[in-house]
């Protein structure tokens, strides 16, 4: 009997029905905080350590090129740290000797996976703070509506119009929909824990180094890492969208289908095409003013009530991507 025993089959039936009750899970329970502070301490210790390599290694009285290396260093480190912890997790939950010289399931193994998946996903929070955007904005004002959105942008929230306000709402929730919620299942259902934990590095690094001038060498290459592992979800999560807008009062799915894969983000055009909006385009980031480009035909005054219909397609599209896996697990059981 060999030392190692085989790994999960990627796509595998039992794979996937993790999968399944992780995404169920977060679905029902994602965002309570007692709960995200145990199974979201993968994320937390990335970005974390991802915070110290930056104090200690990015300082600028280094020259330019000595920091893009050192950058270079830490990412190839986070990357093989995450597969080797992934490894190494996947042995300890599912290959267990169990005193017959044969390999099970560590008891409460699967539940420890689910637990494990779960906490890289994250369905339920972004769906919530569209809806404490949109109420805060009807109900109580625009600063209410500023603080509401905060947690879902990394951009100056301060000089916000109700527009600016609405339009980055619906941004953020575009890329969380990629980014905590298709990337992770779907590096998941490729590679299992060890595919899932360094999408996680890779997500973690790419928000605490991988963007802003300070990071523009440091970072570099974090956010070619995170831009390869992202490139097949963020198209998969627009074509999520797009088939989730046929199901949603006064989307647009033409609209979506056209500018999904045109210019911007693929998400974020998906959600700007579904809805009839111009999302992104130009803005202020303190003293400084960034001329991006527009995404999207539609209309830039965006208004709360593009958030209910964000929040329709967000839920569809989730709603979507659940259905697959769920067929996907359970179909070859009985074909």
């Amino acid at each position: 009997m060999p030392f190692f025993p085989p790994l999960p089959v990627p796509g595998a039936p039992d794979l996937l029905l993790l999968l399944l009750a992780a995404m169920v899970f977060d679905a029902v329970a994602g965002d309570l905080s007692a709960l995200e502070r145990v199974i979201g301490l993968p994320r937390r210790t990335v970005l974390a350590a991802a915070g110290w390599c930056d104090r200690r290694l990015n300082r600028l009285n280094r020259s330019a090129s000595a920091r893009a290396v050192r950058g270079f260093i830490v990412t190839a480190v986070f990357a093989a740290g995450a597969v080797l912890a992934g490894l190494a997790l996947t042995i300890v939950v599912r290959w267990v000797p169990d005193g017959h010289l044969t390999y099970g399931w560590l008891p409460y193994g699967r539940l420890i996976e689910v637990l494990v998946v779960a906490g890289a996903l994250g369905l339920r929070r972004p769906w919530n703070l569209l809806r404490a955007t949109a109420g805060a904005l009807e109900w109580q004002g625009l600063t209410a509506g500023r603080e509401a959105v905060r947690p879902l942008t990394g951009r100056h929230v301060y000089s916000l119009d109700d527009h600016g306000v609405v339009r980055v709402a619906i941004e953020g929730a575009a890329e969380a929909l990629e980014r905590r919620v298709v990337a992770p299942a779907l590096w998941y259902a490729l590679l299992g824990l060890p595919g899932l934990m360094l999408w996680t590095a890779s997500d973690g690094l790419a928000h605490a180094i991988g963007g802003g001038p300070r990071h523009d060498r440091f970072g570099r290459a974090a956010a070619i890492l995170h831009r390869l592992l992202g490139y097949g979800p963020a198209r998969l999560t627009a074509l999520l969208v797009v088939l989730a807008s046929p199901f949603v009062p006064n989307a647009r799915p033409v609209e979506a289908a056209r500018t999904a894969f045109g210019a911007g983000p693929p998400p974020v055009a998906a959600f700007a095409g579904a809805l009839g909006l111009s999302l992104g385009g130009p803005r202020r980031e303190g003293e400084v003013l960034i001329r991006d480009a527009w995404i999207g035909e539609g209309r830039a005054r965006a208004v709360p009530a593009d958030l209910r219909r964000a929040m329709a397609v967000y839920a569809v599209a989730c709603l979507l991507l659940t259905a697959i896996v769920a067929l996907a697990a359970i179909v070859p059981r009985y074909v």
